[in-house]
């Protein structure tokens, strides 16, 4: 089991492939197409971290008979302790999942990498037998993804180990930030409650979903229920970006995704992402990444 604390009945799908990236950091790809109805057991023996992306259908299941669902479009955060999981599938039901495992240690050496504290970690966020939250995926997070999906549907006989890390690694940054947002231990966004959180929260994935054209900031606030004036204070601080620095942030990430997929021109990226003019896209491109939107089709 590759050093890894879970057990359950090996399937052609259930998982494809179990990758040792580093010590303490593995992958499991499950994927395939079901032949008949199947129910699937499985545990976990001892402490660990899941970080899991479903890029298929809906899957839902239990973990110690508390039901769950992986959603495509979503990153899904679990702290495991010793605990039980079921979930059945239907004949033909189809599947792609991610699952990135993390041994405690090596989540809290990432949180101290991250964090520059040696005091969050695993046990931080753990809370009882299991513990799981989600996240709405956002655009670099998607690209990552998208990047990861190509690394091992071209992967062949030898599959490039270095840049499957460099992409574990960037996701499991990129979530941790988040983590750390939402924790309300000794960290920049202590005195906001759960409450406001799940607001913010809730206004970035409604920003992400509408990144064409994005509600007014007194639109978002009358939405999530927040005061405008907190809204902009209370976005900043925990996310590190204005509403506005964050929609052009995530529209440039989109476009620069489009571009590099070679599925759009550049006026057309631009008009994907909610510019409505090619210059002003141009230079707001540039400026982020140190290059032309015309730089990045002719390197491609």
């Amino acid at each position: 089991m590759q050093n890894l604390p879970l057990q359950y009945k090996n399937s052609k799908i259930f998982p494809r492939e179990i990758i040792t990236i580093r010590p303490g950091v593995h992958i499991t790809v499950s994927s395939g197409k079901f032949p008949q109805k199947t129910a699937r057991e499985s545990k976990t023996t001892s402490s660990i971290f899941e970080l899991s992306y479903n890029r298929k259908n809906t899957i839902s299941g239990e973990v110690n008979h508390k039901p769950i669902e992986l959603k495509p479009g979503y990153a899904s955060l679990g702290f495991l302790g010793q605990t039980t999981g079921y979930s059945e599938y239907d004949s033909g039901e189809e599947i792609h999942l991610y699952s990135i495992w993390v041994s405690p240690n090596t989540f809290d050496a990432f949180c101290e990498s991250v964090s520059g504290s040696p005091n969050i970690g695993f046990r931080t966020f753990q809370q009882d037998a299991y513990y799981r939250c989600v996240f709405k995926s956002d655009v670099r997070e998607e690209n990552i993804m998208n990047k990861l999906d190509r690394c091992f549907l071209q992967a062949g006989d030898h599959l490039n180990r270095l840049l499957v890390e460099s992409y574990l690694l960037e996701i499991m940054s990129l979530n941790i930030e988040r983590l750390l947002c939402t924790n309300t231990a000794g960290t920049q966004t202590s005195h906001l409650s759960r409450s406001d959180m799940e607001q913010l929260l809730y206004a970035k994935e409604i920003l992400i979903d509408r990144l064409v054209s994005p509600p007014s900031l007194l639109e978002l606030s009358h939405i999530i229920h927040m005061n405008d004036c907190k809204l902009k204070r209370t976005f900043k601080q925990c996310f590190g970006k204005t509403v506005y620095e964050f929609i052009r942030e995530q529209r440039l990430e989109k476009a620069f995704s489009l571009l590099h997929q070679e599925d759009h021109n550049v006026s057309e990226a631009a008009f994907a992402v909610g510019y409505t003019n090619v210059s002003h896209f141009s230079d707001a491109f540039k400026k982020k990444f140190g290059f032309t939107p015309r730089a990045l089709c002719r390197q491609i």
